[in-house]
């Protein structure tokens, strides 16, 4: 059994398609701990704005890409200082690409969310699956996508979970981990 007083915000990590709203929703029912998705947060406002940006759909790398995506992010991490302010342990779900190369996003995010610690998990998959997945949802938010350029390995500690594996079978994985990192 985890403690919750001594759970990490969870930050799961990953390519469209990978399934990170699943196991992130998953995660929180399990810790009974908040949910805070970036496309649950920002594109309903995104989606009724859209007609407002001149061009390009706004989830494409049009002109505004860079401050749309600043502003979703910057949505995301105050949700997250709120909920860690009031001694909850919320669940991130975005794809966190920048956060990940453990640059001044990642400082940004750490800041965020001290004191607690953080524990990302990365849900990884072969690209002929999420392109897969993308396709068979069919999701209004994947229409307006770039092509997805090769996944690095993050470059912050993480746990890699396989897209391929059973939700169950992931949260499973990410408890144990969360086990294992208690008894240190």
């Amino acid at each position: 059994m985890i403690d919750r007083d001594q759970l990490p915000v969870l930050v799961v990590a990953g390519a469209a398609g990978s399934g990170k709203t699943t196991l992130g929703r998953e995660l929180a029912r399990r810790f009974g701990t908040a949910l805070l998705d970036l496309d649950t947060l920002t594109n309903p406002l995104l989606d009724q704005l859209d007609s407002l940006l001149d061009g390009q759909h706004w989830n494409s790398a049009g002109p505004h890409a860079e401050r749309i995506r600043a502003g979703r992010y910057a949505v995301l991490l105050a949700a997250a200082r709120d909920l860690v302010e009031i001694g909850q342990r919320p669940v991130l779900v975005a794809p966190f690409t920048r956060e990940l190369t453990a640059g001044t996003e990642w400082e940004r995010l750490v800041s965020q969310v001290t004191p607690a610690a953080t524990m990302v998990v990365h849900v990884d998959g072969s690209p002929e699956l999420l392109a897969r997945r993308r396709a068979a949802r069919g999701a209004e938010r994947d229409a307006h996508r770039s092509t997805d350029r090769p996944v690095e390995k993050p470059r912050v500690p993480h746990l890699r979970i396989d897209a391929e594996l059973s939700t169950t079978l992931q949260v499973d994985l990410v408890a144990h981990a969360l086990q294992d990192q208690s008894q240190r």
